[in-house]
């Protein structure tokens, strides 16, 4: 990468008239009269400089008309923020009649208002000034930035970063105007001839959903003409709440303990050996949510009776009853993590059809208001029903998962949806020792094929034998959570998930081998995937068969059936929808679980030395302090994006 370029006024005028046609992220256009003095480039011959690099940024303070950046440029692929940094000082142009400083500084207020501490960008600031400086010839690069010395420069051009989305951009020059609408009609078309990179698709696909389609254009044109000020913004819901005048205090609930631990390890290990299939290109990476299948399945439950109860119980419980996984839930959702660098959010809805044949027990609600503190809406269900449900979605999991169904899901040809039971989680958490760099690696997927990969390697301290694997935890700041990788030694990782028993590896991640002992090392890949399924046809092969059963399902707890035409409910459909982010700085994944109900889940030892590689197939998890499992996966097929 060029670190330094410099370019004339002129050529500075010109580059302008993009940025004055319109303002990426939630800024406004600007107006005709700005667009068109913008667009003349001055003729003055003052220089400008562009300073590319990437950095790690360390500090960002806005405050106008001043921002102030400490940045730590990459050197030999890595970055060192303590030993190697610098600080860049931008203030606002002192010469308000430039329309063209003005809209740098419009577009530099924009990027600087989005960055966050402690997160890789590659940024692109300009001066009037240009710098030299002895750092080249330390560091054997033309970074012209000393350490700890502060620079000064009159904007930022242009920003990107894995950890900041540039929804609507789709032809990525930082900006969303009606340049992009054009070319998201031709994309939708068929008709543009050029490829869009990985980045592109990734800015247009606004609702997440792997195709870019009406509903993207449609949130990108209320954008440019000024409809909107944000993408995927949750606007009012049209539903009717009612769980505010639902009696009855929140339930302390009961500590986790080893048994509800037991209860979530196990549905989480059954579960991903139903669901992991690596000869099936959507499920080669799949990543579920124990927690947030058994909360919505948990809530369903409180409506169950007679064999459907029993079934239901013996699939989540794992010898709990409900009344004991109801007291757990309540005890955990009250007592979620919610600092700068550790999050964990749980929320829960419930959703039911406006028809008066339809009487939905106060008990029922109550219950599920006292030990989950879930929202209760009664709406029509209907398309509005269905942007309502995203929208909330979207909310909860911190847009992570901005879509949960398409538009028509509630009102299919061959039954009534009559019910939605939802839960989501969110979970965010930084390293505890984050990584300062990433290299070039490989990944050997399934079969055999190799990938290119950015690899995080590091020394870690915990290291479990679980005799047919290699395991490794490695902390989240403050201590509450853990990433554990696991690589099987000598079985291929089908062979390997199928055989998991999870009792026996709750026992093995219990407790590690003294680090005294231990030499660790380990590779964890930098990467990101979405997963989808549906757990219709897998819950019932767990044992869970009678509710999915129009004929034999019994959820006569949640609905006055004595009522002339009342529903009798079974399960249609449990959709289930993950997202995961792993980083240098840490790992951000999300969770929505919706239970769709239908009418009709001596000497000093010599250390050992203990390398674990996650560079080809392996298992994942993130568990808490208890081994409750937030969230466990396969990657089987990982690639550099």
């Amino acid at each position: 990468m060029g670190y330094f370029k410099k370019m004339s006024k002129i050529a500075a005028g010109v580059v302008s008239l993009s940025l004055a046609l319109g303002t990426f992220g939630t800024f406004g256009s600007l107006s005709a009269s700005e667009r068109y003095t913008a667009s003349a480039a001055s003729n003055e011959k003052a220089e400008r400089y562009e300073y590319e690099l990437d950095a790690y940024v360390v500090d960002v303070r806005v405050n106008e008309p001043f921002i102030d950046l400490t940045l730590a440029p990459k050197i030999y692929n890595s970055y060192e923020p303590y030993y190697y940094r610098f600080s860049a000082e931008l203030q606002a142009p002192l010469n308000e009649e430039s329309e063209e400083d003005m809209a740098l500084w419009k577009k530099t207020l924009g990027f600087a208002n989005i960055l966050k501490n402690e997160i890789t960008v590659n940024m692109t600031l300009v001066s009037d000034k240009e710098y030299t400086g002895t750092q080249a010839s330390s560091y054997g690069t033309d970074i012209p930035f000393e350490n700890d010395k502060t620079y000064e420069f009159i904007g930022i051009e242009s920003l990107s970063s894995p950890y900041i989305q540039f929804y609507g951009d789709i032809n990525s020059d930082g900006v969303v105007d009606t340049f992009d609408t054009v070319i998201y009609r031709m994309e939708i078309a068929g008709t543009n001839t050029s490829e869009l990179t990985e980045d592109q698709f990734l800015n247009a696909d606004i609702n997440k959903d792997s195709v870019i389609d009406e509903e993207d254009l449609e949130q990108v044109m209320d954008f440019v003409l000024g409809g909107r000020k944000e993408f995927n913004s949750v606007g009012t819901l049209r539903s009717i709440r009612l769980d505010t005048s639902v009696e009855g205090e929140l339930s302390e609930g009961r500590k986790t303990d080893s048994d509800f631990s037991a209860a979530e390890m196990n549905l989480g290990v059954e579960l991903l050996k139903e669901c992991f299939d690596p000869t099936k290109s959507d499920s080669r990476n799949m990543l579920i949510s124990p927690l947030s299948i058994s909360a919505a399945l948990a809530m369903t439950t409180n409506g169950a009776d007679g064999e459907t109860l029993a079934e239901m119980e013996k699939v989540l419980g794992n010898g709990l009853t409900i009344d004991d996984i109801n007291e757990y839930m309540a005890y955990y959702i009250a007592n979620l993590p919610d600092s700068e660098r550790q999050k964990l959010y749980l929320a829960d809805s419930i959703w039911f059809r406006d028809d008066p044949r339809f009487k939905v027990y106060d008990s029922f609600l109550e219950k599920n208001v006292r030990y989950y503190n879930s929202e209760i809406y009664q709406t029509a269900f209907d398309d509005t029903t269905v942007g309502d449900v995203n929208s909330w979605v979207n909310e909860n999991t911190r847009e992570m998962i901005p879509k949960l169904l398409d538009k028509g899901a509630l009102d299919p040809n061959d039954k009534i949806i009559m019910m939605m039971l939802i839960n989501t989680l969110y979970f965010e958490g930084d390293w505890a020792s984050p990584y300062y760099g990433t290299y070039d690696g490989v990944f050997t997927d399934y079969d055999g094929n190799e990938h290119p990969i950015q690899r995080m390697d590091s020394k870690e301290a915990h290291y479990y034998d679980l005799g047919d694997a290699d395991a490794f935890d490695k902390p989240f700041a403050e201590g509450g959570y853990k990433f554990v990788g696991i690589m099987p030694k000598d079985k291929d990782i089908v062979e390997y998930v199928n055989g998991l028993d999870a009792k026996k590896l709750s026992e093995g991640l219990s407790e590690y081998e003294d680090p005294e002992k231990v030499d660790l090392y380990v590779m964890i890949p930098k990467f990101k995937y979405d997963y989808s399924t549906s757990l219709k046809t897998v819950l019932p092969k767990l044992g869970m068969e009678s509710a999915f059963d129009p004929e034999l399902a019994d959820f006569s707890k949640i609905n006055d059936l004595s009522v002339e035409g009342a529903p009798k409910l079974y399960i249609d459909d449990v959709l289930h929808k993950t997202r995961i982010e792993v980083g240098e700085k840490g790992v951000k994944a999300a969770a929505v679980t919706a239970v769709m109900m239908a009418a009709g889940c001596a000497m000093p030892e010599p250390k050992k030395e203990v390398h674990i590689e996650l560079d080809k197939p392996f298992v994942y998890m993130i568990l808490d302090k208890y081994n409750v499992p937030l969230f466990i996966g396969v990657a089987s097929q990982l690639e550099q994006e």
